[in-house]
């Protein structure tokens, strides 16, 4: 099983020489290591060109596109009939490759592998961390897939996964700067739900610069287009119709929604929410057969207020989502 590991970095001379080498220094052998300069402005070029290992392909992008288009790249160069995805500040265990290797061998129906993770801030090792604590959730196999719209429960960097399956799943799609993974994995879990080794694996840089961080309104914005327009595609898949979604949220959430993601959507219903009795807004456009499904944005009431509907039976269960959004 020959894996290629990709790894796209920008800027990354702080961390890259580390990250190389714990890729460089596993006990398992059929591997290479793909990187791609996506059109670093400080040494990584340099760093990277003083590398003398032939398992290490090296492209160097002229122009910065973003890591989703440099990963498709380094993927598109990549020998490996599997693909680990590697960050470029982050770090693997000596056994990470063997390891999903062997799992992946012995669970032949598995589209990728991830695993759990620990954090570092510089060189300090950070366990009780919300993130990590988050990252590192065991789900089963239907609760990824029930759960999907909700939550991202893979740490990006930790994955292993089928190049096939990547491929058929369309790949990464360089539209989102941010939340390119989740995106991803939403596609992929229409193939086959990723797993979990419940092992640490991998170490995950918590930086407080990165995009994601210093960007939360992009961060929500992307978050918010990539599950609604997922459940959109796919109930258009099922009813061979295109459906009306009702978004479903906070005066402030659904207005958020109007302006930043409403404009990809042909049509849209908004329903504002101050109680969990306002359920019976959404009751009431179903009788009126103005309503396909609803979107429910993530705020203090979602949780009572989605409860409420799924237990109004099966047919609400089928039309009801809660979507993963931080505050809306």
């Amino acid at each position: 099983m020959y894996i290629s590991v990709v790894m796209a970095v920008y800027n990354g001379e702080k961390y890259i020489e580390e990250a190389i080498q714990s890729i460089l220094n596993q006990t398992y052998s059929q591997f290479e290591l793909v990187i791609v300069n996506d059109g670093s402005s400080d040494r990584t070029r340099e760093i990277l060109d003083a590398i003398a290992d032939d398992r290490v392909k090296m492209i160097h992008a002229e122009t910065n596109q973003g890591a989703a288009a440099s990963l498709n790249l380094g993927i598109e160069h990549a020998s490996g009939d599997w693909i680990a995805i590697h960050d470029a500040d982050d770090l693997s265990e000596p056994t990470r490759l063997e390891e999903q290797a062997s799992y992946l061998l012995s669970h032949p129906e598995s589209i990728g592998v991830g695993s759990l993770i620990t954090g570092r801030i510089g060189n300090k090792v950070v366990s009780n961390n919300a993130e990590v604590e988050y990252y590192n959730q065991m789900l089963e196999r239907e609760q990824i897939y029930k759960h999907r719209l909700f939550m991202c429960y893979l740490c990006h960097g930790s994955v292993t996964f089928s190049k096939k399956a990547f491929y058929d799943a369309g790949r990464y799609n360089p539209m989102y700067k941010i939340s390119y993974d989740y995106d991803l994995w939403l596609r992929m879990f229409e193939i086959a739900p990723i797993e979990k080794i419940p092992k640490v694996l991998y170490h995950y840089r918590l930086r407080e610069d990165s995009l994601g961080k210093q960007n939360t309104k992009q961060t929500i914005t992307e978050l918010m287009t990539i599950s609604s327009l997922h459940l959109y595609n796919k109930l258009i898949r099922e009813q061979r119709k295109q459906p009306v979604l009702t978004i479903v949220g906070s005066r402030k959430g659904c207005l958020f929604f109007k302006k930043r993601v409403g404009n990809r959507f042909k049509k849209l219903n908004y329903v504002y929410v101050r109680t969990i009795r306002d359920s019976r807004k959404i009751r009431l456009q179903k009788k009126r057969r103005t309503f396909h499904a609803a979107v429910v944005l993530n705020n203090r009431l979602s949780n009572g207020l989605t409860h409420r509907l799924l237990r109004r039976g099966p047919r609400w269960r089928r039309k009801v989502f809660k979507i993963w959004n931080y505050k809306y």
